[in-house]
Parts: structure tokens; C-alpha cells; sequence
């Protein structure tokens, strides 16, 4: 266990020095995540539903639209590991990303097989799929990082977190709940410009904070790995 007051203030600091880095990339996930709310704001839903009546209620349009942005936002997160490694490294960014690009297609398919591992662990069992979420949390950051190969990630990711999953668990609850905190306005405001430059604003400051904590927490927790 750990305490997260470290990894929030490590967060904030490099949220404020690397802002423009990383404008580009919050840009890109708020533009999704503005798409998403348009096209599910004529979709009822109702809390009696089924799982399967929910899926009906949601247009197939919506649900290529989500696919398609859930890989870009795998693609974007190999730029958000790779540039925060390269503030835990000392190594300036576009210098780390051409060190690192090489590991792109790698990347990639580590992540297909992390979602789908994942995945199938969540919908049959809810408690080893979080287990398995927790577990392989830091696989991509040890494959761009270590440039471990994509099998052996699963062993490293699942030794490294030994011990600190509860840890991690909630450092990840707290980013939810402040993350749902802070995007009220697209949860309860009407849909206007003014809504979605707020949102907008709160993604540019927020993401890049809890995206350098979630760095500086791969930092201790490696580091802590190593002295054993």
C-alpha cells in the first residue's frame, strides 16, 4: 500500500510544464467524447432494462463509432506512456519518441491482446477481471519503457504489482470519482458550445494530471520492484 498524495502532486507538476505537450492529445479525447454524448443524447434508457435491451436501445451506428474511437484512444495512449516516460526519464519528448516509435506495432497488438484478456475476465467473472486489470496494469509502460516483449509483460506486470494492487485500486477509484466530479457538465447542463468548451478546458488540465500520476506510480512501484 501507498499513500497518493506523492503521485497527485508529481501530477500537477508536470501537468503544468508539459500543458502544451499534451494539449493535442486531450483535444483529440474531448472531440470523442463530445461525439459520444451527441449521438446518445436521443437514446432512452431506462434502469429496468435488460443488459440486452440496452444494447438494442443503442443505435449500431453509436457502437462503430465507439469501436473506432476506443483505437484511437489506443493509439493516443502509446504518445501519453511514451511522453511520460520521457518526463520520468529526463529525456526530452520528441527525443524519447523517436527512441521509442520502433515499438508502435508492438504496442498495438500487446494492447488487442490486454483488452481482450480483460475483457473476457470482466464479463465472466467480475472480481478475477478486475484482478486481471490491476495485475497487468503496467504492461504497456514496461513494453515502451523496459522494451520487454509483449509475452513476457504479463509475467513482469503481474510480479511488479505483487503486493501493491490494492494500491492501485485506489489511486484508480479516486481518478474516477473526481473524474465524474468534474465532468458534470456534460451529465447535466444542456448541450451548448459553452458546455462543451467547459468540458474541454477541465479534459486539458485534468488528463495530463492524472496521466503523470499514474507515471509517477510506475515509477515508485518499479523502483520499489528493483531494490527487492
Amino acid at each position: 500500500m501507498f499513500t497518493l498524495l506523492p503521485a497527485f502532486k508529481y501530477g500537477w507538476q508536470e501537468m503544468q510544464k508539459k500543458l502544451g505537450l499534451f494539449l493535442i492529445l486531450t483535444l483529440i479525447f474531448s472531440a470523442g467524447d463530445i461525439g459520444s454524448s451527441f449521438l446518445l443524447k436521443d437514446v432512452v434508457i431506462d434502469e429496468n432494462m435488460s443488459i440486452f435491451q440496452m444494447a438494442e436501445a443503442i443505435p449500431s451506428n453509436y457502437m462503430l463509432y465507439l469501436a473506432g474511437i476506443s483505437f484511437v484512444l489506443v493509439i493516443l495512449n502509446f504518445f501519453v506512456v511514451v511522453f511520460v516516460l520521457a518526463g520520468l526519464r529526463g529525456v526530452q519528448p520528441m527525443t524519447y519518441f523517436r527512441m521509442k516509435v520502433k515499438l508502435f506495432p508492438a504496442y498495438i497488438l500487446l494492447m488487442i491482446i490486454k483488452i481482450i484478456v480483460i475483457g473476457i475476465g470482466l464479463m465472466l467473472f467480475i472480481i478475477p477481471g478486475l484482478i486481471l486489470l490491476l495485475a497487468l496494469y503496467f504492461m504497456e509502460y514496461l513494453l515502451i519503457d523496459n522494451e520487454v516483449k509483449i509475452f513476457d509483460t504479463f509475467k513482469a506486470s503481474w510480479e511488479m504489482t505483487r503486493g501493491y494492487r490494492t494500491g492501485i485500486f485506489f489511486f484508480e477509484l479516486n481518478l474516477f470519482v473526481i473524474g465524474m466530479f468534474l465532468s458534470f457538465p456534460q451529465s447535466f447542463w444542456p448541450d451548448t458550445i459553452m458546455t462543451y468548451a467547459i468540458m474541454i478546458f477541465i479534459n486539458v488540465a485534468w488528463l495530463p494530471f492524472s496521466w503523470n500520476a499514474q507515471g509517477w506510480i510506475y515509477q515508485m512501484i518499479s523502483q520499489r520492484s528493483f531494490e527487492k
